[in-house]
């Protein structure tokens, strides 16, 4: 994309300098070609003039590609060369790179005369929108010149591929960025296709002209030296004026001029983004491109070696170039999700996640993923072995990050993955995703939704075949995630089927803290069965000492164990599984005798008559509390329980979101068990000691409602628990008097 041609292929000669690095004269003794292929950089003295600001000797380090050699004259002591105009208004001839770094080459001068041109109408008005509104961030506009210069090297590697000479073949690929805090300034060189007058003017003088996108026409290059170019739209150079006043932008062919020519010209240009630009022939300049910015003052934090490090590693880590920063390289870890799974190590797997996650624990899992249908996709997902967010910690972020071409469009993508996947880390990169021209967001919202549906059916059956594959392994992750897939079943109905296939519960035909599945518990179902049982308490001690089980456990019925409030939610969104219907064993819809003849009867249990008068009397005794009294086969040690009741962790769900505005306990559906001894006496107690027979009705649906977990506050039911317990100590003949008077212990 043009963006990429206009970063690209330049080379700078320090402002603050007086001379430029030219202006180091090379004995007749030492050959050019041997200076210029050093491996190691040098230690360069420039000697200043009686003029120069400084007197004493300093000196320069660079990579030695990025000095020009000139042979020396015979007057070598006060050789003069033509000098930048801009280099004038600089004081310091050294002034060294942030954090004492290598520093940039200087030895880029102006030659020709400066002309003049204008920005067209529009490109005006465009380049104020794309400085001003185009951009969120500003410190995208460093990823947009790193993109510039990756795609100019990609070109020269093509035209180098197809056969084609270029100038300084010798020259290694590299990204050069140079910081200054001291005089504001930020370089950034590539040593890729560069550019001629004309394509100065064409690539930097329209907004809108993508350089990249003509290459590919011109060179009609695809498969992967289409897919590594990464400009698209023809605008990133511009966001350089967001930060900068002024930019100068030196550059030089690595076409080589048609004969006679031998040597392949160079230039600069220059713009303060107001409306006009100056293009003027420049020496001293290698081949690619050299952008130099002056910072204005509120933007000056782009000096700054660790703010620019910072964004380099956020955005353009992943480029396939080495990226230096003041002589050292920032972007060593590799974009593995490119490479084949088999030629990953686990320590770049290990370095990579954490570096992507910014964590340091190791992941339990990891999917290597990559598809060409129905859209072009490359990701790398891992699944961690702890998450801060049950501490309390805030909920975390969307973990996958979006790549296009190896250059980061957005990191914690949302939309990439449902919101319930948000602990999965990694990467997703695709070139067919549609971008808007600032390259920070997707526009096709149907193609995200589409991405979406990929990854998250891929990762779900990743996670299924993972839990089956070793399903010790699996629990001890599930743990520690459960939570998480639990919450896509009561937020994400699309993919509740995926979902259940990955849950785990106690069951009453394991033993504590063992799990299953819901496909293992539907396997071994009794013949006949039509319902998946499950009970809702704080602990497994609860659950086998439930009234609700007792009629399950006689019957041997498998039921399942849930103990968090999430599950109680979980169950009610499921509704279903495998064509089975989830069904809570305190609802008065399962009918456990249905399943299987009930126990033999027992004679000492009341009469049905009876228990109609009995029913009609606790109706009457606690009618504010109980709409319907009947009786229940189900129970075989309790005396009652209540059925079809709002669930407990409704009620502790409603008190945590206000503990002021809890709603009062409905009236509820009793049940008795009829040849239970307390509702047998109860029976002959209400008509001969009504008091304590009222205290007992009380106490029974009490205890009801403490097994359904529906008590707020149990300290209401002391002075009942007093009295009945004062009954039981005194002797039949001596009960004590009605509630309403008092009687001291004796």
């Amino acid at each position: 994309m043009w963006r990429s041609i206009i970063t690209r292929n330049s080379l700078l000669r320090r402002p603050s300098s007086p001379y430029s690095l030219c202006d180091v004269l090379i004995p007749s003794s030492t050959s050019t070609s041997s200076f210029l292929m050093a491996r190691h950089p040098r230690e360069i003295n420039t000697n200043k003039t009686p003029s120069s600001s400084t007197s004493s000797t300093s000196s320069s380090f660079a990579p030695p590609f990025l000095f020009r050699t000139f042979s020396s004259t015979p007057d070598s002591t006060n050789h003069s060369i033509p000098s930048d105009s801009s280099s004038s208004s600089s004081s310091s001839t050294t002034s060294s790179a942030s954090n004492h770094g290598a520093q940039p080459s200087t030895s880029e001068t102006v030659s020709g005369n400066a002309v003049k041109h204008d920005f067209q109408t529009e490109t005006q008005k465009l380049l104020d929108i794309v400085a001003r509104s185009l951009y969120t961030d500003k410190e995208v506009f460093v990823r947009e010149l790193i993109s510039n210069a990756s795609d100019a090297m990609e070109k020269v590697r093509h035209v180098q591929v197809t056969g084609k000479s270029i100038i300084d073949p010798d020259i290694p690929f590299e990204i050069n960025i140079f910081t200054n805090e001291e005089e504001k300034t930020l370089i950034i060189q590539d040593t890729g296709i560069g550019m001629n007058q004309s394509e100065l003017i064409q690539n930097l003088g329209r907004i809108g002209h993508s350089g990249s996108l003509e290459f590919l026409k011109q060179t009609g290059a695809g498969g992967e030296d289409k897919s590594a170019i990464i400009g698209q739209f023809g605008v990133g150079f511009y966001s350089t004026f967001m930060v900068g006043n002024r930019v100068r932008v030196y550059s030089r062919s690595a076409i080589p001029p048609p004969p006679p020519s031998s040597s392949s010209p160079s230039y600069m240009w220059e713009s303060d983004g107001t409306g006009q630009y100056t293009i003027a022939e420049a020496s001293g300049v290698v081949r690619g491109t050299k952008i130099i910015i002056n910072l204005r003052d509120d933007c000056s934090y782009f000096s700054d070696r660790k703010t620019i490090e910072n964004i380099i590693k956020k955005y353009s880590n992943f480029v396939g170039f080495p990226i230096k920063l003041n002589g050292e390289r920032v972007n060593t870890v590799r974009p593995i999700w490119t490479i084949p799974k088999d030629k990953v190590t686990e320590d770049e797997h290990k370095e990579f996640y954490q570096f992507i996650a910014r964590a340091y624990d190791t992941p339990v899992y990891r999917l290597h993923y990559s598809t060409d249908s129905p859209i072009h996709i490359r990701g790398l997902f891992y699944l961690p072995s702890q998450h801060m967010e049950k501490f309390g910690m805030g909920r975390l972020e969307p973990g996958v990050s979006l790549f296009s071409r190896k250059v980061m469009i957005q990191a914690k993508a949302k939309g990439i993955l449902p919101d319930w996947l948000r602990f999965v880390k990694g990467v997703v990169d695709s070139e067919d995703i549609p971008l808007n021209i600032s390259r920070e967001h997707m526009q096709d919202s149907s193609l995200i939704q589409k991405l979406n549906s990929v990854l998250t059916k891929r990762i779900m059956k990743f996670i299924e075949g993972e839990a089956k594959r070793d399903p010790d392994t699996y629990l001890k992750w599930y743990k520690e995630f459960g939570t998480f897939l639990k919450e896509g079943i009561c937020t994400d109905f699309k993919w509740k089927e995926e979902i259940s296939k990955c849950l785990r519960f106690e069951t009453s035909a394991k033993e504590e803290g063992e799990m299953t599945s819901l496909e293992e518990y539907v396997s071994r179902m009794q013949e006949g069965q039509r319902e998946i049982y499950y009970l809702n308490v704080p602990a497994r001690e609860y659950a086998v000492n439930s009234p609700y089980y007792e009629g399950f456990k006689a019957k041997n019925l498998e039921v399942l164990f849930l103990y968090t409030n999430l599950d109680d939610f979980v169950m009610q969104n499921l509704n279903d599984y495998g064509g089975k219907t989830l069904a809570s064993i305190e609802s008065t819809k399962v009918d456990v005798d249905a399943e299987k003849p009930a126990t033999p009867s027992n004679d000492n249990s009341l009469s049905e008559q009876e228990v109609d008068q009995l029913c009609s009397w606790l109706r009457t005794t606690l009618s504010s509390r109980v709409t319907i009294v009947r009786e229940t086969k189900r129970l075989h040690n309790s005396p009652a329980i209540i059925t079809d009741h709002e669930t407990a962790s409704y009620r502790r769900m409603m008190r945590h979101m206000d503990p002021t505005r809890v709603p009062q306990l409905p009236k509820q559906q009793l049940e008795i068990n009829s040849s239970h001894p307390i509702i047998i006496k109860l029976f002959k107690q209400r008509q001969t000691h009504p008091v304590i027979a009222k205290e007992v009705a009380e106490q029974v649906m009490d205890n009801a409602l403490v097994a359904a977990g529906l008590v707020d506050d149990s300290r209401s039911m002391l002075p009942r628990l007093n009295t009945l317990l004062e009954v039981a100590l005194d002797s039949p003949h001596d009960l004590p008097p009605p509630p309403s008077s008092s009687k001291n212990e004796e």
